[in-house]
């Protein structure tokens, strides 16, 4: 599927990528590695729930960021977030805007847990289709000038029976191993880029398997509750715990983001992360 823009929506398309490039551009220079945080991605980072294909409350519980932000306890700025839930309708439309508006915002910190996931997965592609489109997505995170993390790419084989993404939509397991390979090896020869395993969180949560993260045990048949029914999407305690494992691979790759800076308790996360939610939306 090639999602064709109406002459209309080239126009709102146009202008929010001028919009968000204008509006942080003269940002002051920041002093803190966590003063600038932006992130980037597809509906797991955006918030989606089914039942709310237009946003809602509930979307917006499920957000990344707010947990992101609940989670450094260091002095930040507000956290900026260009991900969209769209990605999958032109991702590299899409991609592009989203790297252009994070370049402009003179990041100290992006965070792209699923950037990648529609350079890999969508309609259309071969399979040397989808590492080829996958290398284009690396090509634009080379464009990020600051430490940046983000995520492998994950089996959401099953989430084909919810109907959430059809069977030709997914890259198979040759693909996504090559694809993973790859991502390690780009990532190896730039010290700024952290990898978080995105893979494994989806494998775990998705098989209700044990699931641990900076030494926080969840036990088989407690870990469910992290993903939503379409198998596909966090739930707010899922986007809590993944907010906490995108820092824990952050903070193990990279010394200038301390360890002491982070509020690892899980629980915490997630309450304090749900009411700055809830409190957006009034």
């Amino acid at each position: 599927m090639k999602f064709h823009f109406s002459l209309l929506t080239k126009f709102l398309f146009v202008f929010l990528t001028v919009f968000q490039i204008a509006a942080f551009a003269d940002e002051p220079t920041a002093k803190s590695p966590w003063d600038k945080i932006v992130v980037i991605g597809a509906s797991a980072s955006a918030g989606f729930v089914l039942a709310e294909p237009f946003g809602g409350t509930n979307t917006t519980n499920c957000k990344l960021r707010f947990y992101l932000d609940a989670a450094i306890v260091a002095p930040h700025a507000p956290l900026k977030d260009f991900s969209t839930a769209l990605m999958f309708l032109n991702p590299d439309a899409f991609s592009q805007q989203q790297i252009d508006a994070a370049v402009a915002a003179k990041p100290t910190l992006v965070v792209a847990v699923d950037f990648l996931f529609w350079s890999c997965y969508g309609d259309g592609y071969t399979d040397a289709g989808r590492l080829q489109h996958f290398e284009s997505g690396l090509k634009l995170l080379e464009r990020i000038p600051c430490p940046l993390v983000v995520g492998d790419i994950p089996d959401v084989s099953a989430a084909t029976n919810s109907g959430i993404i059809s069977a030709d939509q997914v890259a198979d397991t040759a693909v996504r191993a090559a694809a993973n390979k790859r991502l390690k090896q780009w990532a190896a020869s730039r010290p700024q880029v952290a990898i978080v395993p995105l893979a494994d969180f989806m494998r775990h949560v998705s098989a209700n398997e044990a699931v641990t993260v900076h030494g926080f045990n969840f036990p088989a048949g407690k870990t469910h509750a992290f993903i939503q029914n379409d198998l596909l999407h966090p739930t707010p305690p899922g986007a809590a715990l993944l907010a906490l494992g995108i820092l824990d691979a952050l903070t193990k790759k990279d010394s200038e983001f301390s360890t002491n800076d982070i509020r690892w308790n899980p629980k915490e996360v997630f309450q304090r992360g749900y009411k700055s939610a809830a409190q957006s939306v009034r």
